[in-house]
Parts: structure tokens; sequence; C-alpha cells
């Protein structure tokens, strides 16, 4: 028997035990979204060839409980189905059953050039947390998208949310994430290049630690704002939407070979791929002109890309210094993202001054980390979590389990001194906000304030402002760069002693530029060497402990490694 065959046997089986409802809410709306000019031709609509890599199998869901794998012919199964009949999204055309149809191996939805098309939202299994799965591809006209999403089962939208797990908006190469929380429909995304009219699988994870999205087993959107989670049970909904614009209509298709429903073990409610996390951060990485990868900067990327690949590590934290000497979109694409890019899409970052941005004369690298350089049309983790443009001269926060990770951009005590200290406080707020929440704190900023001196940089007492407000917020963990070697603290408080419940700062300078010799001592630096290039570990626990290991690639392969227990 097929593993086809075998899944639905069990699907079979399963919806002995589910109760079909009627569908009483209207079908739900769409992002908002820009129309590209070109469609793409209209294809035949071939079976799909197995079930290519899932996220059930990455991540060892298990066996699905419910769902549809459309091995049967005519209409979608009416005990598991409810199809539209309406007007089209937004009054545009109208959503006809006429217009699907299961051919023996897939579902497929066509749409007219007139718009009219079709949609269907599952009777099946409406939970509160649980993980979903679609195998899907779409092809035609770039008015039409296809959606695949969970809704609310009370219909109360949006204040009750909606989760655009794979979804096209007028071009057929790149697939995007919508999550809508709140009554005035806030929303974060992510975006993925990707031929959407090959079949691919999309499945959504939704615990009550937040919601994470994957594409063909592999990890792309993640969300983990527990004021974003939607309040109550959802359901699967499919969808052939017409946007139509001022471009000649065509017709378009949407194609789903199988839809999955796992459960989310008891045991695992309250976690999200585990209690910890585990991360690399490097900072001041790639030589000028450089593209060896046999250097220390390109030894060090393949390391980290390796394991972020492999699922050993979840994401880069890069520390600033990109591409010496400019952040241009010519020298980050021709250079540094011939080595690190393939840890772009896994990657949070903050900048340093001058190498990274000085405006007037390079300020390209939240262009690079936004996509929009030419040949490097990848965005970053922080885009994409963040679901907007960050500009690199401003701060932003995100949460990775119980830890709450802020990014203060240093370079912006040289070039906006008013504009840095007005953030202090911004800071300090959400820092609260994310300590009342229970969250351990983590603070990333480029130019450290606990260091020992070199011949080019001694302390950043500038940022004197914001070390006082990680004080007093009770910050565990300070990562920062610019130095060209290696450091870790005592945990220290403000005043520079060691204190048992201190910030413990990690200065990673060591990602492939030259290195400099230490000229101070201070008391509170603990470990530091300047012969070796490599890049620093963190896995942090959901108690406040964390351990750490330094991986050296070059040079003198000095290491560092170690723990702090739960505060």
């Amino acid at each position: 028997m097929s593993l086809k065959a075998k899944v639905a046997a069990v699907l079979g089986t399963a919806a002995l035990a589910l109760t079909g409802c009627a569908e009483t809410v209207t079908a739900p709306p769409a992002p908002s979204s820009t129309t590209a000019s070109a469609p793409a031709p209209t294809t035949t609509s071939p079976a799909p060839s197995g079930d290519g890599t899932t996220a059930a199998a990455t991540q060892s869901w298990g066996t699905p409980v419910a769902g549809d794998e459309f091995n049967y012919t005519g209409a979608p199964d009416p005990a598991k189905w409810n199809v539209y009949d309406s007007v089209g999204h937004a009054g545009n055309g109208i959503r006809s059953p006429q217009q699907v149809v299961v051919d023996g191996s897939k579902m497929v939805i066509t749409g007219t050039p007139d718009g009219t098309t079709a949609g269907m939202s599952a009777k099946f299994d409406r939970r509160k947390y649980g993980r979903w799965e679609v195998r899907a591809a779409g092809s035609g006209d770039n008015e039409y998208h296809i959606v695949s999403l969970l809704w609310p089962d009370s219909g109360n939208w949006p204040c009750d949310g909606e989760i655009n797990y794979a979804e096209t908006t007028g071009v057929w190469n790149v697939i995007k994430f919508f999550q809508h929380y709140s009554c005035g429909n806030s929303q974060t995304s992510g975006s993925k290049p990707l031929d959407v009219s090959q079949f691919h699988n999309y499945a959504i994870e939704w615990t009550d630690r937040g919601i994470v999205g994957y594409v063909d087993g592999v990890e792309w959107f993640r969300d983990t704002n527990p004021a974003h989670l939607p309040p109550g049970p959802m359901h699967q909904t499919l969808q052939l939407d017409w946007f139509p614009d001022s471009t000649p209509d065509g017709p378009g298709e949407m194609r789903v070979d199988w839809v999955r429903v796992y459960d989310i073990p008891a045991t695992t409610t309250t976690t999200l791929r585990g209690e910890s996390v585990t991360f690399a951060a490097a900072g001041d990485m790639n030589p000028s002109g450089n593209t060896s990868t046999t250097s220390p900067s390109g030894k060090n990327a393949a390391s980290i890309v390796a394991d972020l690949n492999a699922g050993t590590l979840d994401h880069f934290l890069a520390l600033g210094d990109f591409q010496y000497d400019k952040g241009t979109c010519s020298e980050l694409t021709s250079y540094w993202n011939k080595l690190w890019g393939g840890a772009v899409a896994k990657t949070f970052w903050t900048t340093g001054p001058n190498h990274d941005v000085q405006p007037g004369v390079n300020d390209d690298v939240d262009r690079f980390m936004n996509g929009e350089c030419a040949g490097a049309t990848t965005k970053s983790a922080t885009n994409t979590t963040l679901g907007r443009f960050q500009d690199a001269l401003e701060w932003y926060a995100y949460d990775r389990g119980n830890w709450h990770i802020l990014i203060a951009p240093t370079a912006t005590w040289r070039y906006d001194t008013t504009r840095a200290q007005a953030m202090t406080a911004e800071m300090d707020a959400d820092l609260k906000r994310a300590k009342a929440a229970g969250k351990h704190l983590l603070a990333v900023y480029h130019d450290p304030y606990f260091t020992s001196d070199t011949s080019s940089h001694t302390r950043f007492t500038r940022a004197k402002p914001w070390i006082d407000m990680f004080w007093y917020n009770g910050v565990r963990v300070l990562l920062s760069g610019s130095q060209h070697n290696y450091e870790r603290t005592c945990p220290v408080n403000n005043a520079d002693q060691c204190v048992a419940n201190g910030m413990q700062q990690f200065q990673v300078s060591t990602g492939g530029i030259g290195l400099r010799a230490f000229t101070s001592n201070p008391a509170y630096v603990e470990k530091k060497f300047s012969d070796t290039w490599g890049h620093l570990r963190l896995t942090l626990n959901a108690d406040g402990s964390y351990k750490w290991e330094f991986r050296p690639v070059s040079g003198g392969m000095q290491t560092d490694s170690g723990s702090r227990p739960a505060p």
C-alpha cells in the first residue's frame, strides 16, 4: 500500500468519529496585496508525484488524525467540506461549486477569466492548537491568488484572527505568510522565493507558545508574541481568490494533493520546538574583496550555514560590520553574500557605524536584509519576523523560546544622538513589558561597553545610558562585536563590578577580519584571546540558564565554553 493510501485509510477511520457541521460564516477576506503586471501561463493539471519532504516527517509529527487525501472523484466530500456558493473575495466575481472537482489524485479549483472561481472550508477537526499541512500548487493569470489558511470557528473577523500560511499575491514565484491578529487587523508576515507552479508542502504548527510556518519541511516563519495568537479554535480553508486589475483577464488554477491535520501531544503543548533555543553569533565578518571559502570568513560561514540547514542551530545573530569596507548593495552582494548568503533567511542582525551604515556614504545593509539589492532577494529573519522594513539605525526586539532579545544599534549614537537618547525610554518600556511577561532578557549592541582596549578602540562610553537601562531591567546576557577578538566577562553590573545577578557580556568580533591584540586588562574580563577566528554558540533555556561554546575555525584554535545557572 502506498503512503498516500495508508494515510487515506487512517483518515477514513478517523472521519467516523468526526461530526460535520455546516459552515455559517462568510468566506474570509485575504490580506491586501500588490499585483504583478505579467501573468504566468496557465498550466495543465498534472498528477502530483509523491509526498516530497514534509514538516510532519522533519518535525516528527506522527500520524495524521484528520484531513483529505483527495483519492476519489467528483465533488469534494460533503462530510468533510463546505464548498462556497457566494460572491467572491471582496465582492469580486463569484465562488461556484462547479469550479472545484476531485479527479482521483487531487482537488482542482479553476478560475475563469471573468472571475468565477471556488473555495471551501473544512468541517473536520476544528481545534485550538494543532498542526496542519497542505501539498499544493497553482498557476495562471496573476489576478488569481491561491490561499491556504486557518479561519476562526467563531467567524468573528478580524478580532479572532486569521492565519494565511501559504498565499500568493500576484506572482507565481513567491509564497507569503500572513498572520492577522487584533480587532485592528494587525499583521506579521513572511515571504519566500518559490516556484509555486510546482507542488510544495506548506505547514503550520500552532501552540500556546507561538506560530511556526514550514515549506517542504523547513521553517520559514515564526511569531512567538502571545498577543498575536488566535483566541479560539480555527479550521482549514482552501481558496482561489480573484483580484482583478487593469491587466488582461485570464484563467487560473489551484491544485491540492492532500490536507492533513496532526495533534499536538499533551506533553508538548506548551513548547515550541523544545524549551531551548541555540544560535550562533559573530561580527566583523568579511574582508574587502574576499570570496574565499578557505578564508576565516568562509570557514565561519560554512560552519554556521551547515548547522542552520541541519537544524542544529535555530538562527544566526549577526553582530555588525558585515563587509569591509562599505555596506553598499554592490559590496554586500558581490562579496559577503557569496559566503554568508545561505544564512540570511535565518539571520537576525544589528549594524556598526562606518562599515555598515554611514548616512550619505553607505546605507544599504538594511535594504540588503530586506531583499532589495539586485542579486540578493532573500529577506533576513529580522524582516520576515517583523513583517516590515527594518532601518539600520532603529532598535527592534523579538522572542525566541522564553527569551526576549533586544537589538540596540549603537551606530545611532554616532549619527543621531537625539534619537539614540529617545530610544532609551522606548527600549526600557519594551524590556519592562517582556520582564512582566516572564521572559529572560538578552541585548545585542555592536560597540561594546565592557571590553579591553585595543589600538583602535576603547569602551563605547556613549552607550552608558543603555547599559544602565539594561542593568536596571535585569538583562542576563549582552552580545557585541567591533574589537576583532574574543572576550567574555563575569556577570557584571553597571559599575564594572562582578555580581551574581550581573550582565554577562560576550564580545565576538572574530567573524573573519584581521585580529587585534589587547592593550588593557579590565578585572571583569574572565576570558579573552586575539589569535583565533570563530563564532559563539549560545543555548538559552526556558528557566533563564544558558550555556556557551566558542567554535574556532582558523588561527590559534582557542576555545571557551561554560554555563550559567538559572537566576
